[in-house]
């Protein structure tokens, strides 16, 4: 079982667009997902409610700094996956959600700004850790990339430059996520559908999405 925080302290990377996704493809698999909402716009969860047409999940808006933390303990014990979406700005209910994680990915789109606050987050992140005497992981991913641009490249080279530990796998500028806001549908095929399946496939094979339900596989006594 895990925590999966998805932070940064800027708007518009796409945190919450990561989270739908992550969830999504989860509950497909059959995994046993829960999300926990900690951003105060509740975009997670009112996607979840109102819009989301895929296999169940639970969803959780929960922008309190003391109820996170229990919550998210208390979830990870019969859940695969926690998944916790953050606000787009630090505040001390972000804090929390970061230092009860098992593992954090920050997403960052191609721009000074982004990378500028990824670090900013990446170095909290391993400054929470540090205090809590915890081993925390931390990665950022490219997301709403334009695809073969010097900005894209720059901002990739920024990256391997700065040595901040980064997915292979990236989520582009495509009209299908700008869609899966309101149709409640993930992308089916097309590039698109091949990102998704490229992100998921590595955030399983670090370690980060299970690969299958354990708590299935208890319930079935194998």
């Amino acid at each position: 079982m895990a925590i999966l925080t998805v932070a940064s302290f800027k708007g518009g990377p796409g945190k919450t667009t990561l989270c739908q996704v992550i969830a999504a493809c989860c509950a497909k698999d059959e995994l046993k997902i829960a999300v926990i909402d900690a951003d105060p716009t509740k975009a997670m969860s009112t996607w979840h409610a109102e819009t989301y047409e895929g296999r169940p999940f639970e969803c959780f808006a929960e922008t309190s700094e003391r109820a996170i933390a229990d919550l998210a303990i208390s979830l990870d014990e019969r859940c695969d996956l926690v998944v916790i979406d953050t606000a787009g700005f630090g505040n001390l209910a972000g804090a929390v959600a970061m230092t009860v994680a098992d593992n954090i990915l920050v997403p960052l789109t191609a721009g000074a700004a982004d990378l500028n606050q990824a670090e900013e987050t990446i170095k909290q992140a391993k400054g929470l850790a540090a205090a809590a005497r915890r081993k925390i992981e931390v990665r950022a991913v490219m997301n709403r990339l334009s695809l073969n641009t010097k900005l894209t490249r720059h901002a990739i080279r920024e990256l391997q430059e700065a040595g901040i530990p980064t997915l292979q796998s990236s989520i582009s500028h495509r009209t299908a996520f700008g869609e899966l806001s309101y149709s409640g549908m993930l992308p089916a095929k097309g590039a698109a559908a091949e990102e998704v399946e490229a992100f998921i496939a590595e955030l399983k094979q670090i370690g980060w999405v299970p690969h299958k339900s354990l708590h299935a596989s208890r319930e079935q006594g194998l």
